[in-house]
């Protein structure tokens, strides 16, 4: 275990930042310890509740920039999870996580006080899956299954009250990414309810990909719908991060679309003091966890940090540096530097520039009378060839 990578979350010791959050390597007690192996530091449970049921088939279909599913939960029994599945992955080399949800608040307690009794390190609590209504209402017809409104955070404050006094270990609440327009309010009532810790997020949608050969819904439920994960919610969800950070004073678990080490120092960045990674460990393979730990620990130290609390919330600081000095809305053009050392002449900055200011010879070469100083060829440059320096 890499000392400097270590991190404490709501009091407890993470020996790296980066977790599992709640998927399909946390389906059984067996597959989180082995799962444990690729030197995570948590693993949360797939969402465990009180009647568990198969999920509508087919549940996954990969999309351009990710995944959409319809999965409900765990498939396995309370008993399951509470006898053997916990303790199984107890055996493990990571924290162990339950995540679960009752159909009311003191169902959500029952089921947390008997986590903690099996040995769970800590409670987060799922607050709205975007396609879980219409699967409950197909599955099991004349159901009054009310969907939630968004903007009624009672039944989460009041799960969160009642878990409180039924557990000793920490309560974190999981954002969905559709309040992805009322972060705000969704995070000071985490804080007002007593929670612990706060996660963001969940899975946007209801989200739809279709079988152009078939016309099928790709997904199987009444319309085929299902949330959205991977690369594309993570600009979405960073921004949620940010704004917790910048609204409460509750530690965060940063959580969507992180494909690299780069991605998990976003978030930390943003304010995160843990990180989740689902849907690249999913579709990549267990040994892409590894991956992404090495390259942190390597990239921290790149950027002359000794730890990932060295450098979380510094976009914060940035963000209040361009407010203090005057910089928040610049308007004047400042042309991209190249660095010919490290340009390799891709063409990647002369193919995106609508401007016709990028062009290639031996190195990138740029028209500081036609730039406009977008930063898009800043952005795409695979070697880091190209630098602004808008802020300093």
């Amino acid at each position: 275990m890499n000392e400097n990578l270590k991190t404490r979350f709501c009091g407890i010791e993470f020996k790296n930042p980066v977790i599992v959050p709640a998927g399909v390597h946390g389906r059984d007690g067996d597959t989180m310890k082995d799962v444990s192996l690729s030197g995570v530091a948590g693993i949360c449970t797939k969402t465990i509740v009180s009647q568990p049921a198969r999920d509508v088939l087919p549940c996954f279909s990969a999309v351009s920039s990710g995944m959409v599913n319809a999965v409900f939960g765990s498939d396995k029994t309370g008993e399951y999870w509470f006898g053997e599945g916990i303790k199984r992955a107890k055996e493990g080399e990571s924290l162990v996580i339950a995540n679960l949800a009752g159909f009311t608040p003191e169902e959500a307690a029952a089921l947390s006080g008997k986590a903690e009794k099996a040995g769970a390190d800590m409670i987060v609590l799922p607050t709205h899956c975007p396609h879980m209504g219409e699967i409950l209402m197909a599955m099991f017809p004349g159901m009054d299954f009310q969907e939630p409104k968004l903007t009624n955070l009672d039944p989460m404050k009041e799960s969160v009250r009642l878990m409180k006094r039924e557990v000793s270990i920490p309560v974190v609440v999981k954002l969905s990414g559709t309040f992805s327009h009322i972060t705000s309010e969704w995070a000071s009532g985490v804080k007002d309810a007593g929670a612990d810790g706060i996660a963001s997020s969940d899975a946007l949608g209801p989200a739809l990909s279709i079988d152009v050969r078939t016309g099928e819904p790709a997904l199987g439920g009444p319309r085929g719908v299902g949330g959205l994960t991977g690369p594309a919610i993570m600009p979405i969800t960073l921004r949620m991060v940010l704004e917790i950070a910048m609204t409460i004073d509750l530690p965060i678990i940063g959580v969507g679309g992180v494909r690299s080490a780069e991605d998990v120092l976003q978030y930390i960045m943003a304010g995160a003091t843990l990180v989740g990674v689902c849907t690249a460990g999913h579709v990549h393979g267990i040994k892409r966890y590894t991956k992404i730990i090495d390259d942190l620990e390597k990239l921290i130290k790149d950027l002359g940090a000794s730890s990932p609390k060295d450098l979380r919330g510094l976009t914060i600081k940035r963000i209040e540096e361009r407010k203090n000095s005057g910089k928040q809305a610049v308007t004047s053009p400042v042309p991209p530097v190249v660095d010919t050392d490290r340009c390799i002449a891709c063409g990647r900055c002369e193919t995106v520039c609508a401007y016709g200011s990028a062009g290639v010879e031996d190195v990138s070469t740029i028209d500081q009378a036609t730039c406009i100083g977008c930063g898009l060829c800043v952005s795409v440059c695979p070697k880091r060839a190209l630098s602004q320096d808008y802020y300093s």
